[in-house]
Order: C-alpha cells, then sequence, then structure tokens
C-alpha cells in the first residue's frame, strides 16, 4: 500500500485528476480534448483521439459521473436528438478539489485527534 507521504512526492499535474477522481490517463486525454477543442459528439472525440466510440463512452461516463465533463442533449429539426459533451472549467474542476480536499483534512485531523485520546499519555 502506497503511503501519503509517498503520494505526496509522486503527485503532479498530470495525475491530480487521476487522484482526485478516480479516472485513468485515457480518461484525462478526453478531457483535455473537450477543453481544447469545446463541446464535440462522440464520434468527433473518436476521430480526434483516435480511439474507438465505444472506448469514448466509457470515459466520457466516468468523467460525467466525476462532475467534470457535462452531457447536453440537442434536439434535431426533424426530430430525434444528439448528445454532445464539454468539459467544466478547470477553474471549477479546481474549486471541486479543493472542497474535496478540504473535508479529507478534516477527517484525517479528527482521526489523528482521536487516536491522541485513545493512546496518549
Amino acid at each position: 500500500m502506497k503511503t501519503i507521504k509517498d503520494s505526496i512526492s509522486t503527485l503532479n499535474c498530470d495525475n491530480v485528476l487521476e487522484c482526485f477522481f478516480g479516472v485513468n490517463e485515457s480518461d484525462v486525454e478526453i478531457y483535455r480534448i473537450l477543453l481544447s477543442k469545446g463541446e464535440k459528439k462522440i464520434e468527433e472525440i473518436s476521430t480526434i483521439s483516435g480511439k474507438s466510440e465505444n472506448a469514448i463512452y466509457k470515459s466520457l461516463q466516468k468523467l460525467m459521473l466525476a462532475g467534470i465533463v457535462i452531457r447536453e442533449k440537442k434536439l434535431l429539426r426533424g426530430g430525434g436528438y444528439f448528445y454532445t459533451y464539454k468539459a467544466v472549467s478547470p477553474h471549477e474542476v479546481g474549486e471541486q478539489m479543493k472542497k474535496v480536499l478540504d473535508a479529507w483534512y478534516a477527517k484525517v485531523v479528527d482521526a489523528i485527534e482521536e487516536f491522541m485520546r485513545k493512546y496518549g499519555e
């Protein structure tokens, strides 16, 4: 098991989304594509990334669940619809991460204080 101290020494900007949201490198690549290219359909993301539509769909599901990608339903004039996907801004994602970190920090401090009460002299 990796310790908190080990995690701190290996944390960098490339993996912060992976750490906070449980997504992988491939998912992060899709997020970055949406950031740089704007709102896109699955087929367009597939073309840009060179990955299958099925792989894109799976990544988008994880990114939406994490709250860092938004899906929008677009209506067609003749009937029917399609979906587009867009990245949540890095500022908003950063604010989400700060809230998670603050909550985690408070829980860890409580656990340390409990440890000290339980085992302290």
